[in-house]
C-alpha cells in the first residue's frame, strides 16, 4: 500500500512538471509573438538593490544587476528600431560602482540621440536617483519615495560581543591601516578620516551628476542632498522630478519625445524566466527578500551606500 502511494505521488509530480513546462513554453511563445518588430519604446526594469552582478539562482529575481542592465542598454544603443527608453525604477539604491556603470550606460544611449525617460515606482532612492539624473524627463508617482541623496558606510563594532563570548582576533599585518574596518574594535580617528575622504568623493560625484542632469544650481542641489527622502510630489516641487504620473504616462511621454505618438509600441526587455524559474514558480517580483541596508558582509566604502536604509517589511 505504501509503495502504491509513493508511485501515485511520483506520477503526479511528473504530470504537474510536464504541464508546467508546456504552459511555460506556450506563455513564452505568446510573449515572443507579441514583441514589436518595428519602431518601439524599450522598457528596462531596474528593480531591487543595485548590485554589480546578481548572485544567480533564486536570489537573482529581486536584484538590479548592473551587468545585465548595462548589457541591455548597450544592445538598445545599437538597435535602430528603439526610438526611446523608459527606465522602470523601483529600487532603494545600491553600490556606487554599480550605479555609476548604469549611469554611464544611460549616457551612451542618450549620446546616440535616443531620449530616456525615468519612471519612479514605489521607491527610487539614492542610487535609484543617481542613475536617473541624466534622464530627459523623470516621471514619478506622487507617493513615490525618492531622494536619499548622500553616501553612507556602516561598519559594525562587535568588540563587546567578542569580549562576552571570548573571541579574540589575532592580526598580523604589514601596514598600519591594513586591518581597518575589522569588526573586533572601533575605528581610529585616522581610519575615520580615510573612509570619510572616500565617501566625500562619492558624494561630490553625486552632486555633480545631479547638477549636470537637472536644471538646478550646485547650491540648490546641496540644499536638497542632505540624505533626506522626498515624496514624488515634494521632489517635483523641488525640481528633482519633472512630471507626476504613472508608467503609462512615462511611456506616452517617451513616445511623444521620439516621434512615435502618445501610444507607441512597447517592448519590455525584462529577461524571460528560465526553466528553474518556471518549475519552482519564482519569477521577478515574487521573491521579497527582507534585506536591511547596507548589504553584504565584505565592507567596501565604495559599495556600501547609495541606498536608503529600510528594514524588513
Amino acid at each position: 500500500m505504501r509503495l502504491r502511494w509513493i508511485g501515485v505521488i511520483v506520477v503526479s509530480l511528473v504530470l504537474l512538471t510536464s504541464a508546467a513546462c508546456v504552459g511555460a513554453v506556450v506563455a513564452l511563445g505568446i510573449t515572443q509573438a507579441d514583441v514589436p518588430t518595428g519602431d518601439h519604446v524599450a522598457v528596462i526594469e531596474i528593480h531591487g538593490p543595485i548590485m554589480s552582478s546578481d548572485p544567480g539562482g533564486l536570489f537573482a529575481a529581486n536584484i538590479a544587476s548592473a551587468e545585465r542592465i548595462v548589457e541591455q542598454l548597450d544592445q538598445i544603443r545599437d538597435d535602430s528600431s528603439v526610438k526611446a527608453v523608459v527606465l522602470d525604477i523601483n529600487t532603494p539604491g545600491g553600490g556606487v560602482v554599480a550605479s555609476e556603470q548604469i549611469y554611464e550606460a544611460v549616457l551612451r544611449v542618450q549620446d546616440e540621440g535616443t531620449p530616456v525617460i525615468a519612471y519612479f515606482g514605489d521607491t527610487a532612492a539614492s542610487g535609484g536617483y543617481f542613475i536617473s539624473a541624466s534622464a530627459d524627463q523623470i516621471v514619478a508617482n506622487p507617493a513615490t519615495i525618492t531622494g536619499s541623496i548622500g553616501v553612507i558606510s556602516q561598519i559594525p563594532n562587535m568588540e563587546e560581543l567578542f569580549d562576552k563570548i571570548g573571541v579574540e582576533l589575532q592580526t598580523i599585518q604589514t601596514g598600519e591601516f591594513k586591518d581597518m574596518m575589522q569588526p573586533s574594535r572601533p575605528l581610529t580617528e585616522a581610519e575615520r578620516e580615510i573612509i570619510g575622504s572616500i565617501l566625500d568623493e562619492s558624494y561630490e560625484r553625486f552632486v555633480e551628476i545631479i547638477v549636470d542632469g537637472r536644471d538646478l544650481s550646485e547650491t540648490e542641489v546641496r540644499e536638497l542632498a542632505d540624505g533626506r527622502i522626498y515624496s514624488g510630489r515634494q521632489a517635483a516641487e523641488n525640481g528633482l522630478v519633472d512630471v507626476l504620473g504613472d508608467e503609462r504616462d512615462a511611456i506616452s511621454l517617451a513616445g511623444e519625445l521620439s516621434g512615435l505618438g502618445d501610444d507607441p509600441d512597447v517592448r519590455d526587455y525584462t529577461p524571460s524566466p528560465d526553466f528553474w524559474d518556471v518549475f519552482v514558480g519564482f519569477t521577478s517580483g515574487e521573491i521579497n527578500l527582507p534585506f536591511s541596508a547596507p548589504f553584504g558582509i565584505d565592507i567596501d566604502p565604495r559599495e556600501m551606500h547609495l541606498e536608503i536604509n529600510y528594514g524588513s517589511r
